[in-house]
């Protein structure tokens, strides 16, 4: 990857790390990071989520780095990144609305992801 693709995936996790998703990206990103640096000035650069763009720019030039000498390393930010764009591209707000000429004789549910049967219970 290169560094201005890396760093243009780290600002946009950061941008989302206040959803479920970017949060979980930038805690992916956060523990690969510990696991292949360690203590050092990356780590403190990394723990704080409120990087700015010399922040980002070093983090992502590291990373950079680190993947060109280290091909597992590379396979790892490889994985990361393809998690990360799906999740920085999602969206964990909803926006349901019924409107228009709609007329509902029913029930109605509104929700992003829904998994499992709905059922409405009625009384009679």
């Amino acid at each position: 990857m290169s560094v201005p693709a890396i760093a243009a995936l780290i600002s946009a996790v950061l941008a989302g790390t206040t959803s479920e998703a970017g949060g979980a990206a930038w805690r992916a990103l956060v523990g690969l990071v510990r696991r292949s640096f360690g203590a050092g000035p990356l780590q403190e650069r990394i723990v704080r989520d409120d990087l700015d763009s010399t922040d980002v720019a070093f983090l992502a030039q590291a990373l950079a780095d680190r993947a060109d000498s280290d091909p597992a390393f590379a396979a790892a930010l490889r994985r990361w990144s393809v998690q990360a764009t799906a999740l920085a591209g999602r969206n964990d707000s909803v926006t349901n609305q019924i409107g228009g000429d709609a007329v509902i004789e029913g029930d109605v549910i509104q929700a992003r992801d829904i998994s499992g049967p709905i059922t409405f219970g009625h009384r009679g």
